[in-house]
């Protein structure tokens, strides 16, 4: 998606993170490959990494697991299906920025 829109990893996952967690269904983490491009928490999340670390464990608690457990695979779980999700909605910067303004209206 850099490609396509200019933006670095870190916005688009921080983006696809907030998009799953607004999901109410819980992602299955064995859906996703463990493998591949891996972003470390201080620059996937930047200067944000305590507000991201709240929300994942505020969602863990109302799924009922455990974040000792399941904080990693959980959040590479919402990261995965969030990034599907908005993966094919994107051909450009523009795309990306109408999709914003459609997850703030709804």
């Amino acid at each position: 998606m850099k490609k396509k829109t200019g933006l670095t990893a870190n916005i688009i996952g921080r983006f696809a993170i907030c998009l799953s967690l607004k999901d109410p269904t819980m992602p299955n983490p064995d859906e996703h490959n463990k493998g591949g491009f891996e972003l470390t928490p201080q620059v996937l999340f930047g200067e944000h990494e305590d507000l991201f670390m709240l929300l994942m464990l505020h969602r863990l608690k109302k799924d009922g697991l455990d974040p000792e457990l399941y904080l990693d695979d959980m959040t590479r779980a919402h990261l995965n299906r969030g990034v599907t999700a908005i993966f094919p909605r994107i051909n450009h910067l523009s795309d990306f920025y109408e999709l914003v303004k459609e997850e703030q209206n709804v």
